[in-house]
């Protein structure tokens, strides 16, 4: 795919989604949800408002005992639904973090009045930035990081974002609060992944936006993002690949090739959380343990 560079107006078009963001009010509101509540923490249901005063939904678990605790936000994937916590990861894992599984604009609970359509939704707007949903979607995932950093039992120096797409290194430019970052970076490094497809089924339709749509694309282009990313990072992809985009991003960063396997690529994680966090174990499903 063509490379379009960094636009001359890069960092205006980023700056005026944050200056909007500032300008709206959270008008937080948490509901406890004892369904989703367990023997580790407190579940709550959050409603809020993000870019153009549009109301997202997100599950919030707050450990039992004395805080503060490290947190972990999981913004949304490409899927129509969000969950407290990731399935097949260990239950435990709401017992020593503070997670906000938050929903972005177009998924449950956060659809009205957009639906997001999948597949669809990645190439919505795509044909000029000013109108590309995703501007959007990064907005609602820092609002959500807004939200998080607002609560008072979490660490402010252990906050991570994590989540097997390339928008956690986005977020965690445009958000200094930011400590740590997982991401598997696809479409917008110009790695294949299921956006790609999507995406050129759209050129096939729409050949003649073909200039437009790479145009919105350098906007996203993570590699303009790397240098205002400060947080630790794990990086999940191959080596050869990534090699240039891990050596322009600010913060110390590890990359870790995908050994296709759930048990294998979980613990990974799981161990290089613990340890950048400080803590001697990590916690993952008892169905790992032996």
């Amino acid at each position: 795919m063509e490379d379009f560079g960094r636009p001359d107006d890069f960092e205006d078009y980023w700056n005026y989604l944050l200056l909007r963001l500032k300008k709206i009010p959270l008008k937080a509101k948490e509901v406890l949800n004892p369904l989703h509540s367990n023997e580790f923490c407190k579940c709550y249901e959050v409603f809020f408002l993000s870019f153009d005063s549009y109301k997202l939904f997100g599950y919030l678990s707050i450990p039992f005992g004395e805080g503060p605790f490290p947190a972990i936000f999981s913004g949304s994937s490409y899927r129509s639904a969000v969950e407290p916590l990731f399935q097949g990861e260990a239950k435990e894992k709401r017992g020593r973090f503070v997670i906000f599984s938050a929903a972005s604009r177009g998924q449950r609970n956060a659809d009205k009045p957009f639906v997001a359509k999948y597949p669809g939704l990645f190439t919505e707007g795509i044909d000029s930035p000013h109108t590309y949903v995703y501007r959007k979607i990064i907005g609602d995932w820092l609002r959500g990081i807004q939200y998080l950093v607002t609560r008072p039992e979490i660490n402010r120096k252990q906050i991570i974002v994590a989540k097997h797409n390339s928008l956690p290194i986005i977020a965690g430019s445009l958000c200094p609060d930011i400590t740590h970052v997982v991401a598997k970076p696809g479409c917008f490094a110009g790695i294949h992944d299921k956006n790609t497809e999507e995406l050129n089924d759209y050129f096939r339709m729409y050949p003649n936006k073909y200039k437009c749509v790479l145009n919105t694309l350098s906007y996203f282009n993570l590699k303009n993002f790397c240098k205002g990313l400060r947080a630790r990072t794990l990086l999940w992809g191959s080596s050869e690949v990534l090699k240039n985009l891990a050596s322009d991003i600010s913060g110390k960063t590890d990359i870790q090739q995908s050994e296709q396997s759930q048990f294998k690529d979980g613990l990974h994680e799981e161990e290089w959380i613990a340890h950048n966090l400080g803590f001697s174990d990590p916690i993952i499903p008892s169905c790992w343990k032996n």
